[in-house]
């Protein structure tokens, strides 16, 4: 079984960034598994609402979707490695009536979600307002990403496997942190 590495954290931490680095430094050594959230709002599902009945909706889709595209990238690539942009974890915390909920509404548990994924690299959104993206499905301001981002931490504090890269960081010793943490997860393969 390949290992499963997610890139989680708050709205403009870089994960999407790293994925395209990762992919640069480490080729098909790695197999990339995009995020759901951004290919299911792009695709048209509305967000405008923000009601929680649309929110649970969205969220039912994402999560389904992020399990089916880490397993079709389980099955058909051959990488030693499959690194996620976010985890089936994550909808939890935009979950209108918490994760215990969610994850009743899921079907499955918190530990059978932290299971599923070998190493998690958390990365928090930049610590000031000029370095912050907006994107045409990110809809948060800094205030809120930072408040998801804390949640996210939260969410996931239980990984056994877990490298947190703080927001204060540059995105460039980002990248090299992670580039690391990837490079020695390929050499324990």
């Amino acid at each position: 079984m390949k290992k499963k590495i997610v890139l989680t954290g708050g709205p403009s931490g870089g994960k999407t960034t790293a994925l395209s680095i990762l992919k640069e430094t480490f080729g098909n050594k790695i197999a990339l598994v995009q995020e759901a959230a951004t290919l299911i709002y792009s695709g048209g599902f509305p967000r405008k609402d923000n009601s929680p009945l649309h929110i649970e909706h969205a969220q039912n889709i994402i999560f389904y979707t992020v399990h089916q595209l880490e397993h079709l990238a389980q099955v058909t690539s051959a990488a030693d490695i499959i690194v996620c942009d976010r985890g089936s974890i994550d909808g939890a915390v935009y979950w209108p009536k918490g994760p215990e909920d969610f994850f009743k509404a899921m079907n499955t548990t918190l530990e059978a979600e932290l299971a599923r994924y070998d190493a998690v690299l958390h990365l928090s959104p930049p610590p000031e307002k000029d370095f912050y993206q907006a994107t045409n499905v990110r809809t948060e301001n800094l205030q809120q990403a930072f408040e998801i981002d804390d949640k996210i931490l939260k969410i996931w504090e239980k990984h056994p496997n877990r490298l947190v890269v703080p927001r204060e960081k540059h995105y460039f010793e980002k990248a090299e942190i992670i580039k690391n943490f990837v490079e020695k997860m390929l050499s324990e393969k």
